[in-house]
């Protein structure tokens, strides 16, 4: 157990006892007891306020001995392509806590419904140049200009600056922090209307995007129990 403070050992140790039954619940209970101190760096916490509370869930899962099976339960769950990872809203806020799950909230909108806007923008604009006849190099540009009302290299490079770190390096976390500006950055400058409805084309784009995982992963698990028959 490295790089863990006494209390997150302990922590840890109360719910070690995980099993097929009490995962999910022990997990989230974990998360919802996390200490988290304010303005101090953790690669699950982005813009020092959002949670990825399954990126969190990792590092918490990299402290236990798991059996190999439950294991990729575990992690076949943390894959689950819904907002609440397949419990009730209410449920999951008793599980995580007001505090977690209102920074989780935060993180879902912006980072994921954020960059789904973003994807959404980018189809409407490859199918309006493709059916005119343009080139489509500069979709990304022309897309984020639409959204912000600058180029995403403007953009990128304001955040380096602003951030104080390097643009020749670029991780996960990195990109999330991106995200996670370019929302703040939306949500100050657009005008009321347009700010809702970008907002409504990424929610329907992430529900979509949702609802074919669903059918993916669907499909493979069946394909997993056939080849167990046979």
């Amino acid at each position: 157990m490295s790089s863990l403070t006494d209390y997150e050992i302990d922590l840890i140790n109360k719910f070690s006892d995980i099993n097929e039954k009490n995962y999910q619940t022990n997990i989230l209970s974990m998360i919802r007891l996390w200490k988290i101190k304010k303005k101090s760096y953790y690669d699950y916490l982005v813009g020092y306020e959002a949670l990825n509370w399954k990126r969190l869930a990792v590092q918490i899962l990299n402290n236990f001995k798991i059996k190999e099976n439950l294991l990729i339960e575990i992690y076949q769950w943390l894959s689950i392509p819904e907002i609440y990872s397949g419990m009730s809203e209410f449920q999951f806020r008793h599980l995580m806590g007001f505090e977690k799950y209102t920074s989780y909230l935060s993180y879902f909108y912006g980072v994921l419904i954020e960059r789904s806007i973003l994807c959404y923008v980018e189809r409407e604009n490859y199918k309006k140049r493709i059916s005119n006849g343009k080139s489509t190099v500069n979709v990304l540009n022309v897309s984020y200009e639409h959204i912000y009302g600058y180029s995403f290299l403007h953009l990128y490079e304001e955040y380096c600056k602003k951030s104080s770190i390097s643009n020749k390096k670029h991780y996960e976390y990195d990109d999330e922090n991106f995200t996670y500006y370019c929302f703040k950055k939306r949500i100050k400058d657009s005008e009321p209307a347009k700010l809702a409805s970008d907002t409504k084309k990424g929610t329907i784009f992430l529900q979509e995007l949702m609802r074919s995982e669903e059918k993916r992963l669907g499909l493979s698990n069946n394909k997993v129990k056939y080849s167990k028959i046979y």
